[in-house]
């Protein structure tokens, strides 16, 4: 939050935290508060479950317990954040990337807990999944998942819910996972694995529809990619059309690496270096430029 503050601009001067953009800020923990408390006392009594320690359920000793216990201060990580305009910017003047600060990363962060965490573990520790039920009302699952969810909403600024609409929510998104999540994982798991191997023919490859509601499962071989060749004349372009290089697919790219051009500059960057005309620049299904129409 330090790199771009609740007041940060944009080159352009405009507010950087706008629109789907919330600033987040920090949250100080409070007994008090019965959220925070929730929170604490649910993920808690979660991970004794998963260590078959004895639980806390009762709330009056848990929030003593919680009241004795000092919360670590939030310090803000130092990291060096460069927006797409300041990157080109530096490639411009042709300037070395930024140096993050230094400090703990993520990765040795958690190489020295899991040293802690060896250090305290026993041959005699004994861990128990927990298998997850929106329905049991003792079990904290729902309790956790709905005060994280506040705690979060509150971070950026965002409308809370009840409990009953977490309890509501959560009960549509676990079978989600378990069922159309899980299958798209695996069918895309497969090609991955038929990829890493090196496999080139477009034979092996499958295309899958699936519609678990009325069980329907069609696997089918993939077309070949599109290649856009050159044309003498095109109907959808009213003239020829150039491909450079010749045979390209949508996902293939080709870099100008000539600086910041306008479209005027790059038309003529095109005209010497290639020998080709612009008629029109396209984004998607917006044409940013057309030289058909009046100008």
């Amino acid at each position: 939050m330090a790199l771009f503050p609740p007041d940060a601009k944009t080159k352009e001067g405009s507010p950087f935290w706008s629109g789907p953009k919330r600033c987040p800020s920090p949250i100080e923990f409070s007994v008090e508060d019965d959220i925070h408390f929730q929170f604490v006392h649910a993920c808690a009594n979660l991970i004794a479950f998963n260590l078959k320690i004895e639980q806390v359920r009762d709330e009056a000793k848990a929030r003593a317990l919680a009241a004795q216990t000092q919360a670590l201060a939030y310090v803000q990580s130092k990291i060096v954040v460069e927006t797409p305009e300041q990157q080109k910017e530096r490639e411009e003047k042709k300037l070395p990337p930024p140096q993050a600060v230094s400090g703990e990363d993520d990765e040795e962060v958690l190489q020295k807990l899991m040293v802690e965490l060896k250090g305290k573990i026993t041959n005699n520790i004994q861990v128990e999944a927990i298998e997850f039920e929106k329905d049991d009302a003792t079990n904290f699952h729902i309790d956790f998942i709905h005060a994280t969810a506040q705690l979060r909403a509150r971070n950026y600024q965002i409308t809370e819910c009840d409990f009953n609409k977490t309890k509501m929510i959560a009960g549509r998104i676990i079978p989600a996972i378990a069922t159309t999540t899980a299958m798209i994982t695996g069918c895309v798991a497969a090609e991955f694995y038929k990829f890493v191997q090196g496999w080139t023919d477009i034979e092996k490859f499958k295309n899958a529809f699936i519609n678990l509601a009325v069980s329907i499962f069609l696997i089918s071989e993939p077309d070949e990619i599109g290649r856009t060749k050159s044309k003498d004349y095109d109907p959808i372009m009213g003239g020829a059309v150039k491909a450079i290089p010749e045979g390209y697919t949508i996902y293939d790219k080709t870099l100008i690496n000539a600086g910041s051009l306008t479209f005027q500059e790059l038309f003529d960057f095109l005209k010497e270096k290639v020998g080709i005309d612009v008629s029109m620049v396209a984004c998607g299904k917006v044409a940013l430029y057309n030289a058909w129409l009046p100008s």
